[in-house]
């Protein structure tokens, strides 16, 4: 008896699920034809979200403060419709400067909604964050870092970057000191990251193979308070220039100690040496040069003037220039990558990337399957009244490799 019934509810149950499932599928059918969700025919989602894990705190904020370059170029997108009728939105999450928060700020960014995210400028904080992103199939891009040790095959094939790598600056600042005449130049070597370290040796290595030879080197830390005693090694040299490999804020207090020791020779620093923020209290700024991607107080190009423009006229601080261009770049890059493929596949706007060059306000910029940094084209930039002012564009022909 009770069999009976309890087969009559299993079949009842069955009609009832049979007929929910058809009314589901209906509804579903009438709707696709109907919807204006972009995703109907183009498989995107009506918002694409970007996210950047990035130090709105610490010392790298000035750096990835650039994340206002991606905003101004998601503003264009929207303005002319989206990608396919999907609109573009820029999150944020802070990781404090911090590469052990790095991780932290991308999964928190993914449980926001992030389908592409933007990094830290420095690799070693934006390697942290990206295994959160190939974990999720996520396309990242660095606002600007070029340090080895981000992108394939470190940190997977995700990862990519709009500035040319670290080891062709040094290249090309070695190209660029050669043709005035230099040779003789003295290493200050910053040893606290990657940075500095892979700098100097990428200049040293293209020095030498320029036929020249270094006359002395000394290594500091960026928080070391005084470098005197490197100072008078440089005193003692027989140096007639000055490499800074490393970064501000001790690369400036570096700077200074130097000058304020009338030691005048021509100074050649990093790209990191962006702005003119950290020129406080130098007294000689003359023959100081550096290797930018741009700079807002001399434009490389139109394209980047009105960048520069427009974002000045919404308050954003152009001071320090060169990442804003890098990270424009990098949000041009995803942008075309996913107008040409119709999907946020990280996989797939990857494939995308490596296929061909893009056009970006830095150029065409192309990349192969195991190198994932830009092409490198240098203007080099004098700060000759306290200003970064362009002289002339390096084209390096020769690329160190770090750690031979």
């Amino acid at each position: 008896m009770w069999f009976g019934t309890v087969a009559k509810v299993i079949r009842l149950c069955c009609r009832l699920s049979l007929a929910l499932a058809l009314t589901i599928s209906l509804v579903g059918c009438g709707s696709e034809g109907d919807s204006t969700d972009s995703s109907a025919s183009t498989g995107l989602p009506e918002t694409i979200t970007i996210g950047g894990a990035i130090a709105k705190s610490g010392w790298l904020a000035p750096y990835d403060s650039s994340i206002s370059a991606v905003e101004q170029l998601a503003d264009e997108v929207n303005a002319r419709g989206g990608i396919d009728g999907s609109k573009l939105e820029v999150i944020q999450v802070d990781n404090r400067s911090d590469p052990q928060q790095a991780p932290i700020a991308a999964q928190q960014a993914i449980e926001k909604g992030a389908d592409a995210l933007f990094l830290s400028s420095e690799s070693l904080t934006a390697s942290a964050a990206a295994p959160v992103a190939e974990e999720n199939n996520a396309i990242n891009f660095s606002l600007s870092a070029n340090e080895p040790g981000f992108g394939p095959p470190t940190t997977g094939r995700l990862s990519f970057s709009a500035n040319p790598n670290v080891l062709s600056e040094a290249s090309a600042d070695a190209t660029f000191l050669n043709r005035r005449g230099i040779e003789r130049p003295f290493l200050f070597r910053d040893t606290a990251i990657i940075y500095g370290k892979a700098y100097c040796e990428g200049f040293q290595e293209a020095w030498e193979h320029l036929g020249g030879s270094i006359s002395g080197s000394v290594d500091f830390k960026n928080e070391d308070e005084s470098i005197a005693s490197q100072v008078n090694q440089l005193k003692k040299s027989n140096a007639d220039a000055v490499v800074m490999c490393s970064y501000p804020p001790g690369g400036a207090a570096a700077v200074k100690q130097i000058r304020d020791a009338g030691v005048d020779l021509p100074m050649i620093a990093t790209a990191s040496f962006d702005g003119t923020y950290w020129l406080k209290g130098i007294s000689n700024t003359k023959d100081i040069y550096a290797a930018l991607n741009g700079s807002s107080y001399d434009p490389p190009n139109e394209e980047a003037a009105k960048l520069y423009e427009e974002l000045e006229k919404k308050g954003v601080d152009t001071d320090v220039s060169s990442v804003l261009l890098t990270a424009y770049a990098g949000g041009q890059l995803i942008v075309a990558a996913i107008e040409e493929t119709g999907s946020i596949d990280g996989n797939a706007l990857a494939d995308a990337l490596e296929a061909r060059p893009h056009k970006t306000i830095l150029g065409k910029i192309s990349f192969t399957k195991d190198f994932h940094y830009a092409n490198g084209n240098w203007p080099i930039y004098v700060y000759a009244n306290g200003e970064p002012k362009m002289l002339t564009t390096i084209t390096p022909h020769f690329l160190p490799e770090y750690g031979d």
